[in-house]
C-alpha cells in the first residue's frame, strides 16, 4: 500500500492474544449543526433544472457533471418533521456530505407517524403534506436530493374493499392486480400531482425530488414468493390464473401444442432411494427410527416414537422445549445421492396434532449445508394429507439430506411413507386446458419447460407491471423524476428492472432476527460476527453482482445493525468498496425513525444512525471518499453477459433454476469470477448481451484478508483517502509498521482529504477511528447477542483508539475535535528523521483529529 499517493499510514498493533479494550468516553453527537465546525461540507443549493439530475453513460449526472448520491432514509415520522426541526436537520446532514434522502414508509402509517389521516386512514393528512412540503424546500436549500418512495407499506386492497391479501402492504398481489394497480396509480396521481407551495411547482416537476420508486422490495422473485404464489386467496389465484392462461393461449395457441411440448421430459417414478423411509424400524434405545436423525439444538429438545395416528402406522414428532426457531428441531435422513439437473420426487403423509406448519427441504449434509433445489412450508391439519413435492438437483452430491424442520411449534407431527425417488415428471395434467383457462399456476411435479414457461409468463408480468407504472409516472403525470421499479431479485427481476432508469439494491449484515414474534422489541438476536472476519459471507460481492451495465446502480438501503460490537466497519467498507466498484448512489438505512426526538443522546435501536457515532462519526468521511470520488473505481471492469441466445427469459429463469436469486454465484459460475477479483475488478452484468474486458489506470486498491486464526483485515486506498477495518495486530505488517496501535482489538479507521486534493498534495486531512459504540448501563446477553430492551441511558460512548500515525510528506498540526466538530485542543506532532508522529487516544475524548498541513 506504501506510495506517492498515500501520505498517511497507519499500522494498529495489539499487544497479547486476548482482546484489547479502548477507553469508552461519551461522543454525542449534536442534533443541531455547529456553524464552527472545521469538518463541515459546504453544500449548493438545487437552484432549477439546470441542477435536475438525468443519467449520461451510465451513470447520474447534475448540472453537467457526474454526481454520486450519499444518502440516508428517513423512516416513518422522521420524513415529517416540524419547520424549525426540517431547517435544524437539512443543514445538519448538508453538514455531513449527504446529498440525497430517500423518503420511506410514508405510507405505511397514519398521522402523526405516516401521510394518512388518523380518523380513517382514507385521505393524506393536510399537515403531512404541508410538513412534506418545507422539508423538501429545506432540503433543496440545502443541496440534498429527494428519493420519494410511493409504495412501502400501503395496503391498498383494504381501502378499496378487496378480500384480504396473504402477504403484508399488498406485495406480490398488487403487481398483477388490476384494482390495486389502478389504486397506486390514483395514489401517484394524488402525490405527484400536489403543488409544493413553497416551492410552487408540483412534485412531479420539482428538479429537488430526483428519484421516485415505483414500490419496495417487491417481486415474484422475491424470498418466499413461491409460498405466496402458491397460498394466493381464491380471489387473486383467480385473477393470475386467468392471466397465466391467456399468455399459454398467446405462446402456444391450443391445448395439444402446450401438451406435446410440456409432455416430452415426462418421467415416471423410480424406486425410492430413502432407508426406512416407512419407519418400520426403529432404535430401541433411542426410539428413533434406523437411517434417521433428530436433531435439537440451542436448547429445543423433542421425541420420536413409534405410533399409530388415526389408524395409520407412523411416527411421532413430540416437541417437548421449544425456542421458537423452526430448525433448532429437525428429523432427517442423509447420505442421499443426487445427480445434478436431474429431476426427484418426495412424496410423504402427514399431520398435525393440530392446525401447524413445518417445513420440508434437501440440502447439503455438510458444509456449507446449501440447499439442494428443494425448500418448502407444509401446513398441516389433523387429518392426514398426502404431499408431494418436485425438484431439480442444483449439483452432484453424495451425501445430502431430506429434513423435515418442526421446532417452530410445541404441536406433535405425525409422519408417515416418505419416499424420494427420481422422476416423476408430469407435463399437463389430464384436466387442463388452455381454452378453459384451467392450467393450474402450479402443478406437485413439473416437467422442466413447465417451470421454465411459468417463470417466463411471471417474468413477462412483472416486467409489464413496472413498465406501465414508471409509463404512467413519467408519461402521463409528466414527472421529470427518474424512476426504478424495486430491488433486483435474481436475474428475472433483474431482467423486470432492465428498462428502469437505474438498477436498485438492499442489503444488511447480520440483520435482527425474532426468533418468537416479528419485531418484538425485547425479544431479538444479533449474530456477533464482523464482515471484516467473514468475506466468504459478506453481503457486498452479492451487490456487486447485482449491478446491470450501463445503468447507474445504487444501493438504498444498506447497515450493520446496533449493538453489534464490530458496527463501526459499517460505513468505511460501505462507501470505499462502493467507490472502487463506481457504484452511483448509497443510502445508509435509516436516519431516524421519529419525527420529534431528534436531540436524543443514546443509540435507540438497531437501525437509527443520527445519535450513532459508529455510524454518523464516519459520514463526513465517507462523503469524501465515496461522493467525492477520493477513493477512486478500480482499474479492471468486467461484462458478464447471461441469458444470450433466441430466447432471453428462459435463459434467465434457468439460471434462477440453479441459482434461486443468487446473482453473485451466476457470475462465480459463467465468469469464473471469484470475491478475490472483485477487489480488483468492477463487475457488471448484461441481460442478453456479450461479455466484455477493459482495463485503464488506477490509484484505488482493495485488499481483503483473513489470518489463520479468522481475524480479518479489510484495507481500501485511493488518491485521497483510505479504510481500514478489523484486528489491529493484522494491521502493523500491512502497514509496513509505520504505525501502532495498542487499543481496541478491533477497529475501524478512516483517512480522509476534506479539500478534494490527494492526500500527497491535500492541506486538511480528517482521521478518525472508532472501535465499539455503546449507552451507558447498556445490558448484553452473556453471549452479546442482545440486549432485549434495555438499551441504557445517555450518554452514548465509543471506544477510542491509541496509538500513533507517522506522517511521511510535509510538516502538520493536529487537533482534536469535539462531537459538533470544533477544535478542543492541539494534539502534538513531533518530528525526526523520517517524518513526522502524531499519537491518539482517550484522553482527547474523540473519535476524529483534523490535520492541517502548515509547509504550503
Amino acid at each position: 500500500m506504501c506510495g506517492k499517493y498515500l501520505a498517511v499510514f497507519l499500522c494498529l498493533v495489539v499487544f497479547g492474544a486476548s482482546a484489547a479494550a479502548g477507553e469508552f468516553v461519551p461522543f454525542v453527537i449534536p442534533a443541531r449543526q455547529n456553524e464552527r465546525s472545521v469538518i463541515a461540507m459546504e453544500s449548493v443549493p438545487i437552484r432549477g433544472e439546470q441542477d435536475r439530475v438525468t443519467v449520461k453513460d451510465g451513470h447520474f449526472s447534475a448540472a453537467g457533471e457526474r454526481i454520486r448520491f450519499w444518502g440516508v432514509n428517513l423512516s416513518f415520522g422522521a420524513n415529517l418533521p416540524g419547520h424549525k426541526d426540517a431547517e435544524e436537520i437539512a443543514r445538519r446532514l448538508a453538514a455531513a456530505g449527504i446529498n440525497s434522502v430517500r423518503c420511506h414508509h410514508m405510507d405505511s402509517a397514519r398521522w402523526p407517524r405516516g401521510w394518512w389521516n388518523a380518523a380513517d386512514g382514507k385521505t393524506i393528512e393536510p399537515e403531512a403534506f404541508d410538513r412534506l412540503d418545507y422539508f423538501i424546500d429545506q432540503l433543496a436549500k440545502n443541496g440534498v436530493y429527494v428519493d420519494l418512495n410511493l409504495h412501502v407499506g400501503r395496503e391498498h386492497s383494504r381501502y378499496i374493499g378487496l378480500p384480504t391479501a396473504n402477504r403484508k402492504y399488498d406485495k406480490i398481489s398488487n403487481i398483477f392486480t388490476p384494482a390495486i394497480i389502478e389504486a397506486q396509480k390514483g395514489f401517484a396521481r394524488q402525490v405527484l400531482g400536489h403543488v409544493n407551495k413553497y416551492r410552487n411547482v408540483t412534485y412531479a416537476r420539482d428538479p429537488a425530488i430526483a428519484i421516485v420508486e415505483i414500490t419496495n422490495e417487491n417481486s415474484f422473485f422475491m424470498w418466499s414468493a413461491e409460498e405466496t404464489l402458491r397460498t394466493l386467496p381464491d380471489y387473486y389465484a383467480k385473477i393470475l390464473q386467468g392471466q397465466y392462461n391467456s399468455w399459454l393461449g398467446k405462446e402456444y395457441g391450443s391445448t395439444r401444442k402446450l401438451s406435446a411440448v410440456w409432455g416430452r421430459e415426462a418421467r415416471p417414478l423410480g424406486e425410492s432411494v430413502l432407508r426406512n423411509g416407512d419407519f418400520g424400524v426403529f432404535a430401541a434405545e433411542q426410539k428413533v427410527p434406523n437411517s434417521w436423525i433428530l436433531e435439537q439444538h440451542s436448547g429445543s429438545q423433542a421425541q420420536s416414537a413409534p405410533t399409530k395416528y388415526k389408524g395409520v402406522d407412523c411416527v411421532e414428532l413430540k416437541p417437548t422445549a421449544v425456542r421458537g426457531t423452526d430448525w433448532h428441531l429437525q428429523f432427517n435422513q442423509s447420505l442421499i445421492k443426487l445427480e445434478e439437473g436431474k429431476y426427484y420426487t418426495v412424496t410423504f403423509r402427514a399431520a398435525g396434532e393440530k392446525k401447524r406448519s413445518i417445513n420440508c427441504n434437501v440440502s447439503e449434509a455438510h458444509e456449507p449445508w446449501g440447499n439442494m433445489g428443494l425448500s418448502r412450508k407444509v401446513e398441516l391439519t389433523d387429518g392426514w394429507r398426502i404431499y408431494r413435492f418436485g425438484f431439480v438437483a442444483k449439483s452432484d452430491d453424495d451425501n445430502a439430506r431430506l429434513t423435515f424442520v418442526f421446532g417452530g411449534d410445541e404441536a406433535k407431527v405425525y409422519l408417515a411413507d416418505v419416499k424420494f425417488q427420481p422422476g416423476g415428471l408430469e407435463g399437463l395434467g389430464r384436466t387442463e386446458s388452455v381454452e378453459k383457462g384451467t392450467v393450474r399456476l402450479y402443478a406437485d411435479s413439473e416437467t422442466t419447460q413447465r417451470v421454465i414457461d411459468r417463470m417466463r409468463f411471471l417474468a413477462d408480468t412483472e416486467k409489464a407491471y413496472f413498465d406501465d407504472m414508471r409509463n404512467y409516472i413519467q408519461k402521463e403525470m409528466s414527472s421529470r423524476s427518474l424512476v426504478t421499479g424495486t430491488i433486483v431479485f435474481g436475474p428475472l427481476g433483474m431482467y423486470a428492472q432492465s428498462d428502469m432508469d437505474f438498477i436498485d439494491a438492499h442489503a444488511y449484515w447480520q440483520h435482527p432476527r425474532f426468533p418468537n414474534r416479528p419485531w418484538d422489541a425485547g425479544d431479538w438476536l444479533i449474530e456477533q460476527k464482523a464482515m471484516t472476519d467473514h468475506p466468504d459471507e459478506a453481503t457486498l460481492f452479492r451487490l456487486a453482482a447485482e449491478r446491470l451495465a450501463d445503468k447507474p446502480f445504487t444501493v438504498t438501503e444498506y447497515n450493520h445493525p446496533a449493538p453489534l460490537d464490530s458496527q463501526a466497519e459499517c460505513v468505511p467498507m460501505l462507501a470505499s468498496f462502493a467507490a472502487a466498484q463506481d457504484w452511483d448512489g448509497v443510502w445508509l438505512y435509516t436516519y431516524s425513525h421519529s419525527g420529534d426526538q431528534w436531540d436524543r443522546r443514546v443509540l435507540s435501536s438497531y437501525f437509527d444512525i443520527d445519535t450513532n457515532p459508529a455510524k454518523w462519526g464516519f459520514v463526513r468521511a465517507a462523503a469524501a471518499i465515496f461522493g467525492e470520488g477520493q477513493i477512486g473505481p478500480l482499474g479492471g471492469k468486467r461484462i458478464v453477459g447471461i441469458g444470450q441466445g433466441s430466447d432471453v427469459i428462459a435463459g434467465l429463469a434457468a439460471r434462477h433454476l440453479r441459482h434461486g436469486g443468487d446473482m453473485f454465484g451466476i457470475i462465480a459460475q459463467e465468469a469464473r469470477l471469484s470475491r478475490a477479483n472483485l477487489l480488483s475488478t468492477q463487475v457488471a452484468v448484461q441481460v442478453g448481451g456479450m461479455e466484455g474486458r477493459s482495463q485503464f489506470d488506477s490509484r484505488s486498491r482493495v485488499d481483503w484478508t483473513v489470518d489463520d486464526n479468522g481475524k480479518g483485515l479489510y484495507f481500501a486506498a485511493g488518491r485521497g483517502g483510505w479504510v481500514l477495518t478489523g484486528h489491529a495486530e493484522r494491521i502493523k505488517a500491512a502497514t509496513e509498521g509505520l504505525v501502532e496501535i495498542e487499543t481496541p482489538e478491533f477497529v475501524a479507521v478512516t483517512v480522509s482529504a476534506l479539500d478534494g486534493a490527494d492526500l500527497y498534495n491535500s492541506r486538511k486531512v480528517l482521521v478518525a477511528a472508532c472501535g465499539r459504540c455503546e449507552n451507558v448501563g447498556m445490558k448484553f446477553s452473556a453471549d452479546r447477542r442482545t440486549v432485549g430492551r434495555q438499551w441504557g441511558v445517555a450518554p452514548v460512548r465509543i471506544e477510542t483508539a491509541k496509538g500513533r500515525f507517522r506522517l511521511t510528506v510535509g510538516r502538520w498540526k493536529c487537533q482534536a475535535l469535539s462531537p459538533d466538530g470544533v477544535p478542543t485542543g492541539d494534539v502534538p506532532v513531533l518530528r525526526d528523521n523520517d517524518g513526522e508522529i502524531f499519537e491518539i487516544s482517550g484522553k482527547y475524548k474523540t473519535m476524529w483529529y483534523l490535520l492541517r498541513r502548515i509547509d504550503k
